[in-house]
């Protein structure tokens, strides 16, 4: 019988703590490998610790008050595999619930202004055009609801998390708003760079136009709406809108 050790993980984003959040974007900023940060985070939750290593791929392993341990690296692989629900995007989405004393707005944004959406939305589009870091940390200062949160650069891997999940999860949501947007044909990078914040620009503006009916004595009333009624609203435009041109199509 193979000697080991009773281990206890996490098997999804939803069940890791803050400090273990924390470890997790720690160890993705450092761009290690995904078995990387797997076996660190075994080892870590569970208090393992690598004495040496042994011929024919084994290492003796200890952890307080218990005798040392040969395991061989299929089966410190085999323990880590659970944590593979680390190679995607969490399904609903998580966030550290602090930075400092600042505590975070809803991780689902739910009961969030639509207009501090719209804003973080652009920052979140604008750095996965540009990877300018400045752009994450402003969407932290948003986020954290502060402009003297001071965020490492773990916790700016935890907020780009956040939001990509964010999206993910909207695009199930509100699949109706949220299309696939069609490619750019010639495929130019500097084109997109020069033309991204007027495309951010002209997409709120046009969110804001199907939400007012191009009343613009009801803008502020829409910017301080719930994120989850605006974009449904929207989703349910959307979906009017498609069903209109089908319709049209076919007549």
């Amino acid at each position: 019988m193979e000697a080991v050790f009773n281990i206890s993980l996490p098997t999804s984003w939803e069940e890791l703590t803050d400090k273990q959040l924390l470890l997790v974007f720690d160890l993705f900023a450092r761009d290690l490998s995904a078995a990387e940060v797997k076996t660190l985070c075994l080892m870590k939750w569970n208090r393992l610790k690598v004495l040496c290593q042994l011929p024919d791929k084994r290492f003796l392993i200890k952890r307080k008050g218990e005798p040392e341990v040969p395991l061989s690296a299929r089966q410190v692989q085999k323990a880590a595999s659970t944590l593979d629900f680390l190679d995607a995007f969490a399904p609903v989405p998580v966030r550290i619930a602090r930075i400092g004393r600042h505590k975070a707005i809803a991780a689902d944004f739910e009961k969030v202004p639509f207009e501090q959406y719209l804003y973080v939305d652009n920052l979140f589009q604008g750095y996965l055009n540009t990877q300018q870091g400045d752009l994450l940390v402003q969407m932290a200062q948003v986020l954290y609801g502060s402009d003297k949160v001071k965020p490492s650069e773990a916790h700016l891997v935890g907020v780009f998390y956040w939001m990509a999940a964010l999206k993910q999860y909207f695009a199930q949501l509100f699949s109706n708003f949220y299309r696939p947007a069609p490619n750019n044909e010639d495929g130019s990078l500097g084109d997109k760079q020069a033309d991204l914040f007027k495309q951010l620009r002209d997409s709120t503006n046009a969110q804001i136009r199907a939400l007012t009916g191009g009343d613009i004595t009801k803008e502020d009333a829409i910017m301080k709406m719930d994120t989850w009624r605006a974009l449904t609203e929207l989703d349910a435009k959307a979906k009017e809108a498609e069903e209109l041109r089908k319709a049209a199509k076919t007549s």
